[in-house]
């Protein structure tokens, strides 16, 4: 019980039907336990319930939750809710000095901090005992963009790069075979297993922040999805400034090598029969994607490149890399969207199917760079 006093200071002057009274000053202090007890002060009388999570300024509690941010402040609804002694989300302690309970209600705010556990839980302890109540920390989809090079040999590093890796535990394996892998915020590496063979699967799971099993397979190798099965012999047009060699990829690979003057257009094509891949309705569900090299100390330049399906340079992809895009003599996947270059998809079955590169600096350029292993995947 609190007692509570209230001082009252009245001055009343009153006049009526000619008699006045007045009462020059009255000082009426009164003292008086009422049996009211603050809501932050009531005793528990059992257990805390969670019954429902809001946020703070859901005023008229009419959307509860399920999940919440880091850092989000939230009202906890229920019973018995005061005394807080331990509160956890999803296997992190709050910080209780942020907190302000009223028996029914408590204010609280989400850790900053994360797990990569997925408890899913709110865990309210009081001097009466704990409540375990199913919550959700929300956390950033981890997102993957691929191998950096898709052709990396047998017993070298392999990097997949991607964002929001920092929240989760990932599993790679192989042919369910799991392997060892090291990881930072955007990427994911590890050692390709001598004798993995052409066109195998790398499969990368984890659970999200709501519990669920999420996976990705990650293309290696895919020699099954190159648009020719031998460049050399589907080359059609040119230049002197290009050769066709064999890369250490062990495909042939386009060679741009030597002094290309500015504004000097350079072209090339390569010509098979269509096959089925994919029709105009479908092309934006795939991507035109090869392995880029340039040698140490000559990057390429950030435009100038075309990309084409037969002869339709009016549809043409202009590759624009970031200002002095250097793979330093590595090699490195590219991808780029199908519809941005084929929109009326790459020719009917039974006719010849075009590729077509162009090349035109806007400078004076020293090139000395290649392209390899052009074909076609799903994103």
């Amino acid at each position: 019980m609190i007692a509570k006093t209230i001082k009252h200071y009245i001055a009343v002057c009153s006049v009526c039907c000619g008699f006045a009274a007045t009462v020059m000053s009255c000082s009426d202090v009164v003292d008086y336990n009422d049996g009211y007890t603050p809501a932050d002060e009531r005793a528990n009388n059992g257990a805390p319930v969670i019954t429902a999570v809001y946020d703070i300024t859901d005023t008229e509690y009419q959307t509860p939750l399920t999940e919440a941010e880091r850092g989000q402040v939230l009202c906890i609804v229920g019973e018995n809710l005061n005394n807080l002694q331990s509160l956890v989300f999803n296997t992190v302690e709050a910080d209780l000095s942020q907190t302000y309970t009223a028996s029914t209600k408590a204010i609280v705010r989400v850790p900053e901090e994360y797990s990569r556990l997925r408890e899913n839980t709110i865990v309210y302890t009081t001097d009466k005992g704990t409540a375990v109540y199913s919550f959700a920390i929300a956390l950033p989809d981890a997102e993957f963009y691929g191998l950096v090079n898709e052709f990396a040999a047998p017993g070298t590093q392999a990097v997949v790069t991607g964002k929001n890796l920092q929240y989760y535990d990932f599993t790679l394996t192989l042919n369910g075979e799991e392997l060892p892998l090291s990881l930072d915020d955007t990427e994911l590496s590890f050692t390709v297993p001598e004798g993995t063979a052409d066109n195998s699967k790398f499969v990368v799971s984890w659970i999200t922040a709501r519990g669920e099993t999420k996976s990705v397979e990650l293309a290696y190798r895919p020699t099954n999805n190159l648009l020719f099965a031998n460049i050399a012999q589907a080359i059609t047009q040119t230049d002197r400034c290009v050769s066709i060699e064999t890369s250490e990829l062990g495909q042939p690979c386009i060679h741009f090598n030597g002094l290309i003057t500015e504004w000097a257009w350079v072209e090339l094509s390569f010509t098979q029969p269509a096959r089925e891949i994919c029709d105009a309705a479908s092309v934006g569900q795939y991507n035109l994607v090869f392995e880029v090299q340039n040698a140490e100390g000559k990057p390429l330049l950030d435009k100038g490149y075309e990309f084409a399906w037969n002869w339709d340079w009016n549809n043409s992809y202009q590759w624009t890399p970031s200002d002095g895009y250097d793979t330093a003599g590595q090699w490195r996947t590219v991808r780029f969207s199908l519809d941005q270059m084929a929109p009326n998809g790459l020719g009917a079955v039974g006719n010849e199917m075009v590729f077509n590169i162009g090349f035109q600096p806007y400078k004076d350029y020293d090139a000395d760079f290649r392209f390899a292993n052009f074909r076609i995947e799903k994103k």
